[in-house]
């Protein structure tokens, strides 16, 4: 996997005919019964083998109910479609990053879309705060609050068949995750027409991609697209398009999990192209462990002949640099390469 060094979005997209292996899509429901149980263990090594070759798999028999993926999207639309007076009424600052956005940077480049960030309930151990919800009537909190739920449990069961295909207890993560995780969900909208169109973001006045390209600093992201398409993986010099799967979530491994296995799963470097004709919708869940969580190469994947590539990171300072980065250009965006020993 390329490091992110040159602008790998000026890098072709594949044609269909280059891609030498499409991304797997995997049925999980032995996963979500038992990650540890031989019934499982077919899912778990194509798991296993996608982390390391793409880092990026779709997932399909995942235990999320159709009736809750129907009211997260009707939700997801009806908030975007808000005035933008409401919008920006619960508008995120440097100081809290949860609520409303429209002029994110990835790696210091400004992305064109409006996002809307929730976490779980209460003050979270980051940033000291706490969600700001949209001045609406309760069905959009208890919407989200439930969808936010059932991926979380959906994404317990994967990393339990991600500690199984590095030759660890399925449960030897949970501890990390399992009470007081960091994880949060991010409503996207990727509009044709830039919503900072008319505004003065000086130097920042481009925004030419949906997302730029990147990797996701946690564990694992959970991810619902819409049937519009736009995301790609980067991979062997060529930007490949993941395209929707009806019925699926799209999974990839983050900066974490790479860590974790001392590289044996690959945190995937992907973007999302800017919409020129079709408004795009998509909700990622990025799954994070605890705040006080340090994150090292597991005990199974180091040996002398294979010695630890990173040195421990804090979670925390890792979040809160990269969100940093996210909100305004304060320099180089924080990255794993950095922590390589």
């Amino acid at each position: 996997m390329a490091e992110l060094k040159d602008d790998l979005d000026q890098y072709p997209i594949a044609q269909s005919g280059e891609v030498v292996q499409r991304v797997p899509v995997i049925d999980v429901g032995a996963i979500v019964q038992d990650a540890a149980s031989p019934a499982a263990n077919e899912a778990v090594q194509s798991i296993a083998a996608a982390a390391s070759e793409w880092g990026f798999f779709q997932v399909v028999n995942h235990g999320v109910s159709d009736s809750l993926i129907d009211a997260t999207w009707r939700e997801t639309v009806g908030f975007f479609a808000r005035p933008a007076s409401a919008k920006d009424a619960i508008m995120r600052t440097q100081e809290n990053p949860w609520g409303y956005y429209n002029n994110e940077l990835t790696k210091n480049q400004r992305d064109k879309k409006e996002v809307f960030d929730y976490t779980t309930d209460g003050v979270d151990p980051i940033y000291a705060s706490e969600n700001r919800w949209p001045d609406v009537d309760d069905s959009f909190r208890k919407t989200m609050s439930a969808y936010r739920d059932a991926v979380t449990d959906l994404s317990l069961a994967l990393l339990r068949a991600f500690c199984v295909g590095l030759d660890m207890p399925a449960g030897f993560m949970q501890s990390d995750f399992a009470k007081g995780h960091t994880g949060f969900i991010r409503l996207n909208y990727y509009p044709i027409k830039d919503p900072l169109e008319a505004a003065n973001v000086g130097a920042l006045s481009v925004a030419d991609l949906g997302v730029h390209h990147h990797t996701d600093a946690g564990a694992l992201t959970v991810l619902m697209q819409d049937d519009v398409g736009g995301l790609q993986v980067f991979r062997d010099g060529y930007w490949h398009n993941i395209g929707p799967t009806p019925g699926a979530f799209v999974i990839n491994t983050g900066d974490m999990m790479q860590v974790w296995s001392n590289d044996i799963y690959q945190a995937a470097i992907h973007r999302v192209l800017a919409m020129e004709q079709t408004d795009r919708y998509s909700i990622p869940f990025f799954f994070n462990p605890t705040a006080d969580t340090n994150v090292s190469p597991l005990p199974s994947v180091v040996s002398d002949e294979h010695p630890a590539r990173y040195k421990t990171i804090n979670w925390s300072d890792y979040r809160g640099k990269r969100t940093d980065g996210d909100y305004a250009d304060y320099g180089p965006e924080v990255q794993v390469a950095q922590y390589r020993v």
